[in-house]
């Protein structure tokens, strides 16, 4: 009986080898035809650099910046914008000049040089539109918001970043031309060599705004709607009134008497695009001074309580001057005892930073909600809105880039068509 198991089981084994062997890869798949085609073997980026581009080498070398992508990004294919050395020269960074600056100092300007994503140029006219892609550079402070499905879900760190275009063989950062000398496959990803050092935007559209000089009128206009809308929210503690600009221009605006922000939903930085009026287009329509502006706002009765979507007359006067949104919701702890004032971008205005090579009403078919039509002429931009018979204004200067998004300088205001100026509306 034991024997006969053995045979039985020594049947099994040797079947299962057969089934096998009859298996065999030679017999489904025929032998190789031609040579072998090796994989691409890019360099890493010190090693493919060009001669003329000593200088960012040299630069890269003391911010030790391989060991930062090694730490950092050791599995990402990147983009790498490679300033030519006369470029680096131009912007003061000379050899001498590179070794006096500390490490920490170099990382913070090549990190602002490196994308977080690979792309060429045939990839970026391939697409055809606009792609943003985050920098590697992070704000020591400043936070960005998460929206999912209109509501802020959590603020991550504030990481720049870039929008980038191919509009007939140019290459453009930010709506700015920028020259490419070369173009380079890398082991971590993609490379241009540019002609010109890439700069972080360093202030904030409201600081750009009180710097300036232009925007007197416009900074005054802004201060007394805030006043305003404190006055009603202190009063009545209800935030059904229009958002001012203020929110989206300076992140850490907070009313008066409240707390700056709760733990749970801090203040995040809201992305805008902002056709800033000079004191001249207050001018066209006879603003010229605080008095004006205060005879203006002072036209009707401050009502008791702001209703929803309700404005100041100055506000209203200049609410088509941006592109961007935002909700305001009021904000409490467990116990009720701190209160404060939750600014939330919105879901159909995520990517409203828009420059200039993206002014166009075709290209701005995929931004949901905008109003705002572009006429051009040349190299002439001008831009108006769909409730608005004011002429359109030229935009004077563009692509001031900032924290928030770029400033579009403007001379003149896109009044609503049913705004009054001077007298009680009927």
């Amino acid at each position: 009986m034991k024997s006969n198991l053995i045979q039985y089981i020594t049947a099994i084994v040797c079947g299962i080898l057969l089934l096998f062997s009859a298996c065999q890869k030679s017999e489904f798949m025929p032998d190789p035809v031609g040579e072998e085609i090796p994989a691409a073997n890019y360099p890493p980026l010190t090693e493919g650099l060009p001669e003329n581009a000593s200088l960012f080498k040299a630069m890269w070398q003391k911010a030790e910046m391989d060991a930062v992508l090694g730490t950092e990004q050791a599995q990402a294919k990147l983009t790498f914008w490679i300033p030519a050395n006369t470029a680096m020269e131009s912007a003061g960074y000379t050899a001498a000049k590179i070794q006096q600056l500390s490490k920490d100092s170099l990382q913070n300007i090549l990190r602002y040089h490196v994308l977080n994503g690979a792309i060429s140029s045939e990839q970026l006219s391939l697409f055809g539109g606009e792609l943003t892609f985050f920098t590697l550079l992070k704000h020591p402070k400043f936070l960005d918001g998460e929206p999912r499905d209109g509501s802020l879900v959590r603020t991550v760190p504030y990481f720049y970043r870039q929008q980038l275009n191919m509009d007939q063989g140019d290459l453009i950062i930010d709506g700015k031309k920028i020259k490419i000398e070369q173009e380079l496959e890398l082991a971590q990803g993609h490379a241009f060599v540019i002609e010109q050092v890439l700069k972080a935007p360093q202030q904030q559209m409201f600081d750009f705004l009180v710097k300036d000089g232009r925007f007197s009128l416009y900074l005054k206009a802004m201060e007394l709607s805030n006043t305003e809308y404190t006055n009603d929210f202190m009063m009545n503690m209800y935030t059904g009134f229009g958002l001012p600009v203020r929110f989206m221009l300076d992140w850490n605006y907070f009313f008066e008497g409240t707390f700056h922000y709760s733990s749970e939903r801090p203040r995040q930085v809201i992305h805008c695009t902002l056709f800033a009026p000079t004191d001249a287009a207050f001018n066209r329509l006879g603003i010229y001074s605080e008095a004006d502006l205060r005879a203006l706002n002072g036209r009707i009765e401050t009502p008791m309580i702001y209703d929803q979507g309700q404005l100041t007359p100055v506000d209203s006067l200049l609410k088509y001057q941006y592109i961007g949104g935002a909700d305001m919701n009021l904000g409490f702890n467990e116990d009720y005892t701190m209160v404060t004032v939750d600014v939330q971008t919105t879901r159909n205005f995520n990517k409203s930073a828009i420059f200039s090579q993206m002014l166009d009403d075709a290209k701005l078919k995929q931004f949901p909600g905008i109003q705002h039509r572009f006429f051009h002429s040349g190299s002439r931009i001008q831009v108006g809105h769909l409730e608005s018979k004011e002429p359109p204004a030229d935009i004077i200067e563009e692509n001031i880039n900032t924290i928030q998004g770029p400033v579009h300088v403007v001379d003149r205001i896109s009044v609503p068509n049913d705004f009054s100026m001077w007298h009680l509306k009927k």
